[in-house]
């Protein structure tokens, strides 16, 4: 990485940090985003509840995490309710969404 691709990811890094919000729960506008619990149902029937953001020492009774970056996570931000949505595997294979349920809300609680 070369100085200049350097200092930009530095900025990047900085300004994510600024406009962070640590502590508060997004909007429970129906719009899926990091940081609210999502359910997907796929496809084939089967459903999945998940946290999309990290893991950050929260005790989540067991609740699955996804970053934003994982192929699952990366196809909800900007989703609404009943919206489908797809995304690839690793080896090129495609996985449905049929259908999201978001809600926002303290995933610990």
């Amino acid at each position: 990485m070369d100085d200049g691709h350097r200092r930009a990811r530095i900025r990047e890094i900085q300004e994510l940090l600024h406009d962070a919000v640590v502590g508060e729960a997004p909007p429970d506008d129906g719009v899926a985003e990091p940081g609210m619990v999502l359910t997907v149902r796929f496809d084939d029937g089967e459903t999945e509840t998940f946290l999309l953001g990290a893991r950050v020492g929260a005790d989540l009774n067991g609740l699955a995490v996804y970053s934003p970056e994982s192929p699952l996570g990366a196809a909800q931000p900007g989703a609404r309710q009943g919206e489908q949505r797809a995304y690839s595997l690793p080896k090129k294979k495609r996985r449905d969404c049929p259908d999201l349920c978001v809600w926002g809300g303290d995933p610990t609680g």
